[in-house]
């Protein structure tokens, strides 16, 4: 498979740039380094996409997004198997599409993995190609780097994803969701617990005593019962005492009845002798008499008749006035309300007084015994408060107690699945490093030799030092090696690697990394290049060697220059 034409519309610096490439080797032309790894991320992003969902991938959406613009776009051609197809890509987020166009039928392929060709018409994954056929100038120190980059491509399986810093993640996220805090607290949450479980059987009982005291009232007050009172038992649940209306008057009638007693026993008691004003007779005589002596007088004045009348007639009627005045006094005209009582009737308001006095004392007593349950209920209702705040207690320590049994448990599940992946990481990089010690760790040193003249030949892995080349000159870390010399050994060991486990044949994107300083860097470069038998070859360089050498050659080979 292999690329026939890129249109980068809005990509990275690059805007509506268009050109094509050939079966073989293409040099790309391009000053800048920023421009060489937009070419290789475009070339990477029409065939795999560019995510926006991992840190990677977030910084690889960042890097060649246009600055300042709303479009993030280009278009590739690809051949593969003597078919064409055309595939069109919008990168931006939110606005994501792929469409794939089978060119010769014009049907629109359908991809089996979503924004991806891999599956479709690559069975090579994105990691798996950068690795491989993506080869650009190190970014930081050349050996660093390529320590890096092979212990994770041997360990992993892949250069991006390091294997000691997932460890390290995984063992960081381990001690965050350590569950000995939970267990601990879960401990405690019991303890105190315990400390209310006598609560609910202490409710119980006070409920009990609460209702046999409510009984006993019930049935006391039922035999103390009297008509005078009435116990009533308030909202608040005290108990008080309300006097009755018909006692009320009746102790009034009595009161009333027993001051006349008690004025007509003091008058009786003085044994005072009858006046005789008192006798009806005397007085009706005297009346008479006082009239006779008006009517003598009168006619002794001389008077007029008409005058000595009017004068008798008025003396007459104020007498007759004055003596029923006296009478009524007397009790003469009373209708028997008023009599005084007699000795009998006196005692019998004595002893009604004495028995309304006895039922005033029940009353008191009733009150007393009223206030007595009022008391007690006030007492086991206050146990009762007492007790259910410590049953609220209870319950919130019971409801923290399962949040945070559930919080321990999410964390044991979550310290299974950390173990579990840890564990996993090193199982399957034991496999890696098994199938690495099968296919390209045996010859990553075959184009070391050409590549420094002979001066190193085989690469060592030192556990301690790191890595290690070993030639006539000796051995010696790569850290410890000039920056062409580590450069060079790192372009080799690249080449290497995509040679042994680039799997199927796609483009190979390759940058000179300033290393052909010579002719003679250059035709060796084309040598190996020409040794690995790659379907399609981009040259990213700007090196007058490199084109001599390919020009005294006359090898077929696509120019594309970029600004």
């Amino acid at each position: 498979m292999y690329l026939t034409k890129l249109l980068l519309r809005d990509f990275g610096k690059y805007h509506n740039e268009e050109f094509s490439l050939t079966p073989g080797i293409n040099v790309i032309e391009e000053k800048e380094e920023r421009g060489r790894s937009a070419i290789a991320g475009f070339v990477s992003g029409i065939f795999f996409g560019i995510r926006k969902d991992s840190s990677m991938g977030a910084e690889e959406y960042n890097r060649f997004r246009p600055e300042g613009q709303n479009r993030y776009s280009g278009m590739g051609y690809v051949k593969k198997d003597d078919k064409s197809y055309l595939i069109d890509r919008t990168f931006l987020s939110g606005m994501k599409r792929t469409s794939v166009l089978e060119v010769q039928s014009g049907r629109e392929v359908n991809l089996k993995v979503q924004d991806n060709l891999a599956g479709t018409l690559t069975d090579t994954d994105k990691n798996t190609y950068q690795d491989t056929h993506v080869i650009l100038q190190p970014e930081g120190d050349a050996p660093e780097e390529l320590e890096v980059f092979l212990g994770n491509r041997i360990d992993t399986g892949s250069g991006m994803l390091d294997k000691k810093k997932a460890i390290a993640y995984l063992e960081k996220e381990k001690e965050k969701n350590d569950p000995r805090p939970m267990i601990r607290r879960l401990e405690s949450l019991n303890d105190e617990i315990e400390t209310y479980d006598y609560v609910d059987e202490a409710l119980e009982k006070n409920k009990e005593a609460l209702r046999e005291l409510t009984e006993e009232f019930a049935i006391e007050a039922e035999k103390r019962k009297r008509v005078a009172r009435q116990i009533v038992e308030n909202e608040d649940g005290t108990v008080s005492y309300k006097s009755d209306e018909e006692l009320d008057e009746k102790l009034d009638r009595i009161r009333e009845a027993e001051n006349t007693f008690g004025a007509a026993k003091r008058k009786d008691d003085l044994d005072e002798p009858k006046k005789i004003t008192d006798n009806f007779l005397v007085i009706l005589l005297t009346g008479l008499f006082v009239i006779g002596v008006i009517a003598v007088i009168v006619y002794l004045i001389p008077f007029e008749d008409t005058v000595r009348k009017l004068f008798i007639i008025f003396t007459a009627i104020f007498v007759v006035i004055t003596i029923l005045t006296g009478f009524k006094d007397k009790g003469y005209f009373d209708d028997g309300e008023g009599v005084t009582p007699t000795e009998e009737d006196f005692n019998r308001v004595l002893t009604e007084l004495e028995e309304e006095k006895d039922s005033r004392e029940e009353d008191e007593f009733d009150i007393t015994f009223a206030k007595e349950y009022s008391e007690k209920k006030d007492q086991l209702k206050a146990e009762e408060k007492e007790l259910l705040d410590k049953r609220n207690i209870r319950e919130k320590l019971k409801s923290e107690q399962s949040q945070v049994f559930k919080k321990k448990t999410e964390l044991e599940d979550e310290m299974k699945a950390i173990n579990l992946a840890i564990n996993t990481i090193e199982k399957l990089s034991g496999d890696f490093r098994q199938k690495a010690a099968e296919t390209f760790v045996p010859y990553l040193s075959e184009y070391i030799a050409a590549m420094t003249d002979n001066a190193y030949a085989a690469l060592l892995f030192d556990g301690k030092n790191g890595l290690s080349v070993e030639g006539y000159q000796g051995r010696k870390a790569i850290r410890e090696l000039p920056r062409d010399m580590a450069t060079k050994i790192y372009l080799a060991i690249r080449l290497s690697m995509a040679k042994h486990t680039g799997g199927e044949r796609m483009p190979l994107i390759v940058e000179d990394m300033g290393v052909l300083s010579t002719d003679a860097d250059a035709e060796v470069f084309l040598e190996i290049l020409n040794d690995m038998e790659q379907e399609q070859i981009v040259i990213l360089s700007e090196n007058d060697h490199l084109r001599r050498v390919l020009q005294r050659r006359d090898m077929n080979v696509n120019y594309v220059q970029l600004d």
